[in-house]
């Protein structure tokens, strides 16, 4: 819907997208575990899974410890299919960066997007859900050979929001693509009619567990050696769980009578894996023993990353040896980098290090915490943070970040930290209550808003802030003047407070404050003034892309009304290429660039076109109430506009309902408002005769139309037609219905609308 980039003049003109960067910590996440010679062969299985690609969807669903992960990566190895394969991990909750990782695993397996703009492959960066979803399907129906996409580890997505845009992907997958899952509980997910049409493919737990021959196999590489009685107990304790009976072969090796030791460890006929897995580290000398459980806190991990968490060096010595020794490090990459441990085996030496060092762990969080944040792993860092229970350090990165990170659409994100870190308490510093009014307004929390902002009142002069507003009187001008929540007049006098405060031209809040004030203006109908602080903030370098987008969105409008239609045509696409350029497209601010568009659309005649970008504004708008109330305003003002030209008057006029009843919050500043409301409705009017149907003027009432664009009175037209005054008014009164007029006036312009006159 955007047009070219080519031809734009001065500072419009959008950059090349930089190269892409390929970051070592996504990268270990978009690698499934490279082979090893002590892995078991478990043929059965493989067999299994030769039929995933007879199936939209395999799942693979068991609790830690039943060899998910490695089976997945032994089919891969084995079968070598086209496979874009995503380890998820907390941060993947938010869909923005789990379908960031599914792109740029799509195209590692060579499969392009076309998305737009780059796949970014920094961990910290995002796409959108709606686009990134789009141009996967395309993707995937393009690619001439069989696809799988491969999300391990789905038990951390647990967004209810997430779990329907997965279903949306599987609803579209083209016959050449297969999603499979691997997860530790069921997914949230409506499987129901897939397995009903035996188009789901499962593993669960029975089938995933040891066979005995398997479980031989095992013991048999660790030189244990069981009599048949003993191995039966270990089959029936571990109940074939593959990490059981790996552990106590780990806890076998080298025992002079491993039977006796089997009997001794069945705990009422059940498996104890934690007093297992304390043998297992117990049979380490003990600096491998506190390396293990010194790492055992990060959820990945390379050399460097263990060096710094320890205060030591040597790292790389410890892991090379692990991995040679101990199936419970897995590596992630092929060239050593990076590892994690099993979640099993890491959870018991977390519970270890916990109970023999406790005042370690704060400090080997904060460790981690550091190297994160010079590596520019934002989410890891505040984890860790938040883990070694420094909630100011913690709400200061997110303070410092929190912009970064929404203007990438990752709301989600930054409202996970706002949870982790729970509400500010009272005497919180102001920072941190300035971010949780940003977070109210942005999903549209107006009590907490109005909460926080009365916090701050005591707190004007403080600042610099984290994020780079000047102090908190401007940072509260400005969530007053972009977001409007207070009506009109109070938006206008913070967007003009906020500009007099925001000057520094380097600053991405130099250009919020702008937007805001230019959208002040253009509410209250002042046009001219409008187009000034517009422009600064669409030409500002420093403007985050939603900023840029949103006021050439507003500038176009503005242009519209004043009647420069090219401008305005040039301004809207100029707001959609920047959501291009940036993978903003499906964002919820982003609805004004369509709102624009369609509106730019259709002053040129191409109605049917804008009525398309405008449904789809509607549904990112439909999608949360969030992002303050103009949005959905001038939306619905446009919407109604175009829906009346186009003759939809049913749509018209729901919107317009939608709209007064929103615009009735607000009493004061409104003219301008309710006078683009009015010109909406007049067209509704003069529109309304294309829904009355069988009620064409007959033609006595075509005669009195023809008459009623002169000046004469309604008791001339009598005299000349040779008719009553009375006949006349009522014919008069049926042409004005069958138009949807109320006057004399608004009838004859819907007439030479529909070209009657």
């Amino acid at each position: 819907m955007a047009g070219s980039a080519g031809g734009r003049r001065g500072h419009d003109h959008v950059p090349a997208a930089p190269a892409a960067t390929v970051d070592p910590f996504l990268e270990a996440k978009l690698r499934w575990p490279p082979p090893r010679e002590s892995w078991v062969p478990r043929q059965r299985l493989l067999t299994r899974l030769g039929a995933v690609c007879d199936h939209p969807v395999t799942l693979a669903a068991a609790p830690a410890g039943y060899g998910k992960t490695t089976l997945l990566a032994q089919w891969l190895e084995a079968e070598h299919p086209r496979a874009a394969w995503v380890s998820l991990d907390p941060g993947d909750n938010d869909a923005n960066r789990l379908w960031a990782h599914v792109a740029a695993a799509l195209e590692r397996a060579g499969c392009r997007l076309e998305t737009g703009g780059p796949v970014d492959r920094t961990v910290g960066a995002t796409t959108t859900p709606g686009s990134t979803l789009t141009a996967i399907v395309d993707a995937l129906r393009a690619a001439p050979h069989d696809i799988v996409i491969v999300l391990d580890d789905f038990q951390y997505v647990q967004d209810a929001r997430t779990h329907s845009q997965v279903e949306f992907l599987i609803a579209h997958l083209p016959p050449q693509a297969h999603l499979l899952i691997s997860t530790r509980s069921d997914p949230g997910l409506r499987l129901g009619r897939l397995r009903a049409s035996s188009d789901l493919l499962e593993l669960r737990s029975d089938a995933l567990g040891f066979t005995p021959h398997e479980a031989g196999l095992l013991l048999g590489r660790s030189d244990v050696e069981l009599d048949p009685e003993s191995f039966d107990l270990l089959m029936e304790s571990t109940e074939g769980w593959p990490a059981g009976v790996y552990l106590a072969s780990l806890s076998l090796e080298g025992r002079s009578a491993p039977s006796a030791v089997v009997r001794a460890f069945r705990d009422g006929n059940r498996f104890t894996a934690d007093y297992l897995t304390e043998e297992v580290l117990g049979r380490h000398p003990s600096h491998v023993r506190d390396f293990i459980t010194e790492v055992s806190l990060l959820e990945r991990f390379t050399a460097s990353l263990c060096d710094h968490v320890r205060g030591s060096s040597g790292s790389a010595t410890i892991l090379r040896d692990l991995e040679r020794t101990n199936l419970f490090l897995t590596p992630l990459d092929h060239d050593g980098h990076w590892y994690r441990f099993h979640h099993l085996f890491a959870a018991v030496a977390r519970t270890e290090l916990e109970v023999s060092r406790p005042d370690d762990v704060a400090t080997l969080h904060s460790r981690a915490a550091q190297w994160f944040t010079e590596a520019g792993h934002v989410d890891e860092a505040i984890s860790h943070l938040i883990a070694a229970g420094d909630a100011p350090g913690a709400a200061t990165l997110a303070q410092r970040h929190w912009l970064q990170y929404v203007d990438a659409g990752r709301v989600a994100t930054v409202l996970g930290w706002s949870a982790a870190l729970g509400p500010s308490p009272d005497g919180a510093p102001p920072a941190a209550t300035v971010t949780a009014a940003w977070l109210a307004a942005l999903i549209g929390d107006e009590s907490t808003l109005e909460a926080s902002l009365t916090a701050l009142r005591d707190h004007r002069d403080h600042g610099p802030l984290p994020d780079g507003t000047r102090s908190v009187e401007s940072a509260t001008a400005m969530i007053e003047g972009l977001f409007g929540y207070g009506g009109p007049l109070t938006m206008r006098a913070s967007a003009q407070r906020a500009a007099t405060l925001e000057t520094d031209r380097h600053s991405p809040f130099y250009a919020l404050a702008q937007t805001a004030l230019g959208h002040a203006y253009y509410v209250a109908g002042d046009l001219d003034r409008a187009r000034v602080p517009l422009s600064e903030a669409r030409h500002n370098d420093r403007a985050p892309s939603i900023i840029r987008s949103l006021s050439l969105a507003t500038e176009s409008l503005v242009e519209d009304e004043l009647g420069h239609l090219e401008q305005s045509q040039e301004h809207a696409e100029r707001a959609m290429e920047v959501l291009d350029a940036n993978g903003l497209r499906a964002v919820p601010q982003a609805s004004l660039a369509y709102t624009a568009l369609g509106r730019a659309r259709a002053a040129v005649g191409r109605v049917d076109d804008a009525l398309v970008i405008l449904g789809r504004g509607l549904e990112l708008r439909r999608d949360t109430s969030a992002h303050g109330p103009w949005g959905m305003i001038h939306h619905l003002l446009v919407h109604a506009g175009v829906a009346a030209e186009a003759g939809e008057t049913a749509l018209a006029t729901s919107l317009l309902g939608e709209l007064e009843s929103r615009t009735a919050a607000y009493a004061d500043g409104m003219t301008a408002m309710h006078v683009r409301t009015e010109a909406v409705r007049r067209t509704l009017r003069s529109t309304h005769v294309g829904s009355l149907a069988g009620q064409e003027l007959t033609e006595r009432e075509m005669e009195i139309l023809q008459l009623l664009q002169g000046s004469m009175s309604l008791r001339q037209i009598a005299d000349e037609l040779y008719l009553s005054s009375n006949t006349v008014k009522t014919h008069s009164r049926a042409v004005y219905r069958k138009l949807g007029a109320h006057t004399r006036a608004e009838a004859v312009t819907a007439a030479r609308r529909q070209g009657l006159v």
